[in-house]
């Protein structure tokens, strides 16, 4: 469904691509993690892939379609971004906002039929929100905000789920659940769904394969399991301070004198 063909990723300006020649393959069902370090290039991959900015080379394509030469309704219906930056939709709530995630489908007439009420009411189930539809979208808290952004996500029905942190403003319990309900949303509608995280330890217990960034260009891709056994996870995030212990699967602290 997915396909990254000799992919290259970053700005012109900057003298250089953050990641090249990405070749890759995701199916339908398939929850993948995109990890790495601030400025590793997560970000940048996954608007790219979502055709929010032009690649540098290569094509992604979705459904042997490239997603950059999308008529702009096709990809809004194939397509759903959650981003790190906080949205802010001032007079509306929470029902209305989840609402304009069938936009697409309705056209210039914006009436709802009954396929585009059995999505809504699907999503707003799914994330747990029949307590907030009535209340204005700008009075939630962050973490509430996020997770109806996520519903309006899901109720976009869309073959391409890209979510950028959308943890990020969650608490612990929230973010283990949401992760695996993600995970379980891909596997029953048959989506992609592309989520990078700083959650590390969830991420490699939840993840169905791992797309990790080392910060130098360098771009692993396996299971959880095989990246621990590599020393892929250490080369990415270890530091003078810290180190990833593949046998115990957590960050240590390194103390002076310690092995390295």
């Amino acid at each position: 469904m997915l396909d990254l063909q000799s992919l290259s990723v970053g700005y012109r300006s900057a003298g250089g691509p953050l990641l090249s020649d990405i070749r890759i393959s995701a199916e339908p069902g398939d929850f993948i993690c995109i990890l790495g370090r601030n400025g590793s290039g997560k970000s940048t991959l996954m608007r790219t892939i979502a055709g929010l900015q032009p690649a540098l080379a290569g094509v992604a394509s979705l459904g042997g379609e490239n997603v950059a030469t999308m008529r702009a309704a096709t990809r809004a219906r194939r397509i759903a971004v959650v981003l790190t930056e906080r949205a802010f939709n001032p007079g509306l709530r929470v029902e209305d906002v989840i609402a304009l995630a069938r936009q697409p489908f309705t056209r210039w007439q914006g009436r709802l039929r009954e396929d585009d009420r059995a999505a809504i009411a699907d999503s707003i189930k799914v994330m747990g929100l029949e307590p907030f539809l009535r209340r204005y979208f700008s009075n939630l808290s962050d973490g509430e905000r996020q997770r109806v952004m996520i519903a309006r996500a899901l109720a976009q029905t869309p073959r391409l789920m890209v979510l950028d942190e959308i943890t990020a403003f969650l608490d612990l319990p929230s973010r283990v659940e949401i992760m695996a309900l993600l995970r379980s949303q891909a596997r029953a509608k048959g989506q992609v769904i592309l989520l990078s995280s700083h959650d590390l330890d969830f991420s490699l217990q939840l993840a169905d394969s791992v797309w990790l960034l080392d910060g130098a260009g360098g771009f692993s891709v396996g299971t959880p399991d095989a990246l621990r056994g590599s020393g892929a996870i250490g080369r990415a995030f270890d530091t003078d301070g810290i180190r990833y212990s593949p046998g115990r699967g957590r960050f240590e602290v390194r103390t002076p004198g310690s092995a390295q």
